[in-house]
């Protein structure tokens, strides 16, 4: 055992600092430095770019004032509410429509019918009939997320192996253990696909939302601060966003890992 975990050990390499990282370093200081020199020399309007220090600064006073808290909570609170509705859903669906086929035949048509109806069209329909405050916007990102974790988790119950359900059939498993034992372990990648693009989706519908019609989040920070004129803001609110989808992102990469991936371990 402990010859195994040595060999394990010595089979994992650290990540080390190359050349190509070196230059993505220097991209990225050199871009700074030019937003830095542009604004300050007066070369580009503060109104149509931000110098890294104001953006800084203007962080810093929202997060030590509060103004920031309240709506990335909000923000937050919509997209996980909207978002684990639409796993709940897809995933639920997907599993009907694979061991039902019936169920899909009849439900494919206006599933698809809704999804392609742009979500931006529908918003003013979907504030007449919620309102502006959170019940609008957890059905936006419902509609955001729910179809790409649906029609993955079908895809990837549909590629589970014949031999496999030839072997649940053999011994005589059930449809509650072929489904739970069976199907969705094979199903697990093209679920999490659907988790991940979901995620990011869930988010850009919520920030749209906000900007367009809403009282607090970070969509609507954005939208005040772009009435205002007040770039620094902007561009920081637009770093904060893109940060947390990262964090979206990671967060469902590493339950994947958990899920598909155990293996590794041993």
């Amino acid at each position: 055992m402990e010859a195994a975990i040595k060999k394990s050990g010595k089979a994992k390499k650290k990540r080390r600092f190359t050349g190509i990282n070196c230059l993505q370093l220097l991209t990225l200081a050199g871009l700074l430095g030019y937003m830095q020199y542009a604004v300050s020399s007066g070369k580009v309007s503060k109104i149509f770019l931000a110098t890294p220090t104001s953006i800084v600064e203007e962080g810093v006073e929202i997060m030590t004032s509060g103004l920031l808290w309240p709506h990335l909570l909000l923000t937050i609170q919509e997209v996980l509410t909207g978002y684990l509705l639409a796993a709940v859903v897809g995933v639920t669906m997907g599993l009907m429509w694979t061991l039902f086929p019936k169920t899909e035949e009849y439900a494919n048509v206006f599933c698809a019918a809704i999804m392609a109806i742009p979500k931006t069209a529908i918003l003013p329909l979907l504030i007449l009939w919620f309102g502006i405050g959170f019940k609008s916007k957890v059905v936006l990102v419902f509609l955001f997320s729910v179809f790409q974790i649906l029609y993955n988790t079908v895809t990837g119950a549909k590629q589970c192996r014949t031999e496999f359900l030839k072997v649940a059939s053999v011994f005589k498993a059930n449809r509650f253990q072929t489904v739970f034992h069976v199907i969705i372990p094979s199903a697990l990648p093209s679920m999490f696909n659907g988790f991940r693009l979901g995620v990011t989706t869930a988010l850009t519908g919520v920030i749209f939302s906000e900007m367009q019609s809403a009282k607090a989040g970070l969509g609507y920070l954005l939208a005040e601060s772009q009435q205002l004129l007040n770039t620094p803001r902007m561009f920081f609110l637009i770093i904060l966003v893109t940060l947390i989808s990262v964090v979206f992102v990671k967060v469902v990469a590493m339950a994947e890992f958990m899920f598909c991936h155990k293996w590794r371990r041993v």
